[in-house]
């Protein structure tokens, strides 16, 4: 019942089931033989004996093809071929009558008369060769299996390949006459076979999912597995793992210290605290590998191992530098852009020949002062140059003295300048200078300064030395004009005012 509620979990579960019943239905039939009374009666439930061993034998060989996970191998055809021996030896035997190659003689043992005694002939041995052959085979994979990794899976196929030596040694003891005279203690050994096979059922989850998920998952996959116990002794390992941890040979039940003692970085990498941990192997290339420890508690939740997950993340870590190289390159290039968005703001800004704000900076500074003095209630004085006799300095030493001359003037300007003042070329020769907050009468102050200032200075041009003066309007806001246009209007006037007067003069607003 136990197999049978576990038919649907493992391809190796109905031949398992088949394979029971078979050994139920050989004991059965060896009891009825061993109860029999007169000759007869046992010989015929002798050759029901040969269905039934031959039934185990071709069921049990089916199970070990299924259990070692290699059902695609059997096809119904070869199925079919593994079944002639079996039935051909069953024959074998229900002929014996016509041949007596099986038997040759019976005999009665003279202390009872309900013990035969079976003389062997060829065809006996030759049956023993192929039950033997099945068994040999069936036996042969599951020891194959009991060496796969895998604890459970080798606890499994363990228990399994012991269940079927127990039969083989009691038929080989028969057989070669090392049990008392007519006992077969075959059927007697199946009883050993099934205790086992049920605790397997029981404690080891035999026929369930778990190697064949086990196999289908943890063998194939990419990331590598490790099982270590509490004693970090190694319990289950996947061929991922033994890649990446460079361990050419299984070693199950050795300690994790000596596995890994020819790497020292895996080793001191390596924890058995839970949480991830980076391994960087000095190699080149570099290869970086991430453990991700898990603890493994039994059912009192006691500490019986760790569960180790493996990943090879150097193309992770890889990527991750390119990124960050990246990034940094991208930041340089982006602090680059500003500093040129800064110059090229700063260029269409500054004049190029003197440096100071150009007229446009001018135009839109200029509303915007205003516009801040007048929620405040302060003034903004307003200051206009001209170079006297400009276009004579030009005309008479060149062009390039008259840049002199105005680069000069804009040093001036700018020495002369608050850091809340805003100096700027108007255009040509034609400086403005607009001061937040000053009056009209510091204004002029501030003018008269500037006109003596760039009056004393000289510029030499080779070995011409050019000495000339400015004449300037002064005004302020909002005594002499509401808008900045209306302000320039008036200051420009005042201007040629000055320049009426004889130039190298200030002249302002509210003056007549």
């Amino acid at each position: 019942m136990a197999a049978w509620r576990r038919r649907s979990h493992s391809p190796a579960s109905r031949p398992f089931i088949w394979m029971m019943l078979a050994i139920t239905g050989y004991a059965l039939v060896a009891a009825f033989e061993a109860g029999a009374i007169g000759l007869p009666s046992k010989i015929f439930w002798s050759k029901l004996e040969y269905v039934g061993s031959g039934s185990v034998i071709l069921w049990f060989l089916v199970f070990a093809i299924h259990f070692a996970l290699q059902k695609q191998w059997l096809t119904t055809k070869k199925f079919v071929v593994l079944a002639v021996m079996p039935i051909a030896n069953a024959l074998l035997v229900a002929t014996n009558e016509w041949h007596h190659l099986v038997w040759t003689g019976f005999s009665l043992l003279p202390e009872t008369s309900n013990v035969v005694v079976y003389e062997h002939g060829p065809g006996f041995f030759w049956i023993m060769v192929w039950v033997y052959t099945y068994v040999l085979l069936g036996v042969i994979l599951l020891a194959k299996a009991a060496l796969r990794p895998g604890l459970l899976y080798q606890r499994q196929a363990t228990m399994v390949l012991m269940g079927a030596i127990v039969p083989l040694l009691g038929g080989s003891a028969y057989m070669f006459d090392l049990t008392p005279p007519g006992l077969n203690v075959t059927p007697m050994s199946f009883m050993v076979t099934g205790v086992i096979y049920y605790a397997s059922l029981l404690h080891y989850r035999l026929l369930d999912l778990v190697p064949v998920a086990r196999d289908t998952l943890i063998e194939t996959m990419h990331d590598g597995v490790l099982v270590v116990d509490a004693r970090l002794r190694l319990v289950d390992i996947n061929p991922a793992a033994q890649q990446l941890l460079g361990i050419s040979t299984l070693s199950i039940g050795t300690s994790i210290e000596t596995i890994l003692a020819r790497s020292q970085e895996l080793l001191a990498g390596i924890s058995l605290q839970t949480g991830k941990t980076l391994i960087r192997l000095n190699a080149e290339p570099a290869q970086y590998l991430e453990v991700q420890t898990t603890p493994l508690h039994n059912h009192w939740w006691q500490m019986t191992g760790h569960l180790l997950i493996v990943r090879d993340v150097t193309q992770r870590q890889q990527t991750e530098v390119e990124l960050r190289q990246m990034n940094h390159q991208l930041q340089e290039q982006l602090r680059q852009i500003e500093g040129l968005q800064i110059q090229l703001r700063e260029q269409a800004m500054r004049d190029r020949l003197t440096g100071l704000y150009n007229r446009r900076y001018f135009e839109e500074s200029l509303s915007r002062e205003l516009a801040r003095a007048g929620r405040a209630g302060h003034p903004v004085a307003l200051i206009l140059m001209d170079l006297d006799y400009f276009k004579r300095i030009n005309d008479t030493f060149g062009h390039l003295a008259g840049d002199r001359v105005l680069q000069s003037f804009a040093d001036l300007l700018a020495y002369s300048s608050r850091s809340s003042d805003i100096a700027c070329r108007y255009g040509g020769e034609e400086f403005v200078l607009t001061l937040p907050g000053m009056t009209l009468e510091a204004a002029c102050q501030r003018a008269e300064q500037i006109r003596q200032g760039f009056a004393a200075t000289q510029v030499w041009v080779g070995d011409n030395l050019i000495q000339t003066t400015l004449s300037a309007g002064v005004g302020t806001f909002p005594a002499d004009g509401k808008t900045g246009e209306q302000l320039l209007q008036v200051i420009d006037a005042a201007l040629y005012q000055a320049k009426a007067r004889g130039r190298n003069c200030i002249q302002a607003v509210c003056q007549n």
